[in-house]
């Protein structure tokens, strides 16, 4: 049986419909139809390549969520073709304000790799070879986006120490049990009160729910496998 997806907050239900969503909905549709077209195979796990979209339920719930608390700065743990991205950077457009820096480390198709160097449990989302993370993000909305290139084990302490304080964080990077318990905890010390740390594919290990206990947050859910918390 199917669970049923929650309905948005009354907060963040009144963000949509929103026309400049429904616009880069259809650009990330187009992006992922090239996708599509052009890109063939498996990476060195032998799982098929696959574009790494966001289903519309999240995009309208990221979308939502940022219009409604109006972050200054943001943080975003994996890229891939940049279709979260685009979302979280169009809310930040309609807002006029806000940053974004995004962390990411790209498997690229058609591109040999040493055993090891993803993670294990990793699928097969991928940057087609010659194209760079986030490439479908319109150029009008590169304006609020930095994007830094490597594991979040090794470069997200840095930048938070660098940015001083966060209002908004969403993990979507390696979603194993290690790396998302680091990811939180590490961005939880950073983030503001009041703000927000969200998490993509939570049902993956226990780490969000085990967090979430350990802070003392309810989990408000957008998906049934995305959630976040107020600081």
């Amino acid at each position: 049986m199917t669970a049923t997806i929650p309905p948005l907050p009354p907060a963040l239900a009144r963000h949509l419909p929103d026309p400049a969503l429904e616009a880069i909905l259809a650009h990330i549709r187009r992006a992922e139809e090239e996708f599509a077209a052009t890109v063939a195979g498996t990476t060195s796990r032998g799982t098929p390549y696959t574009f790494g979209g966001v289903r519309r339920e999240i995009a309208e719930g990221l979308y939502a969520l940022v219009r409604e608390i109006r972050p200054r700065r943001l943080v975003e743990t994996g890229v891939c073709n940049g279709a979260s991205t685009a979302v979280l950077l169009t809310a930040l457009e309609r807002n006029g304000e806000g940053q974004l820096d995004s962390l990411d480390f790209p498997e690229y198709t058609d591109t040999p790799y040493a055993p090891g160097t993803f993670w294990e449990g990793k699928l097969g989302a991928a940057v087609p070879r010659g194209k760079s993370p986030g490439w479908l993000v319109p150029t009008p909305l590169r304006r609020r986006w930095r994007l830094h290139l490597g594991r979040s084990q090794e470069l997200l302490g840095d930048l938070l120490q660098g940015l001083g304080s966060i209002d908004f964080f969403l993990h979507d990077s390696e979603h194993s049990y290690q790396c998302q318990s680091f990811e939180y905890r590490l961005a939880w010390q950073y983030l503001r009160p009041g703000g927000v740390l969200a998490s993509d594919d939570i049902s993956w290990t226990p780490a969000f729910a085990e967090f979430a206990a350990r802070v003392g947050r309810t989990p408000v859910h957008l998906h049934r496998k995305v959630a976040y918390l107020v600081k």
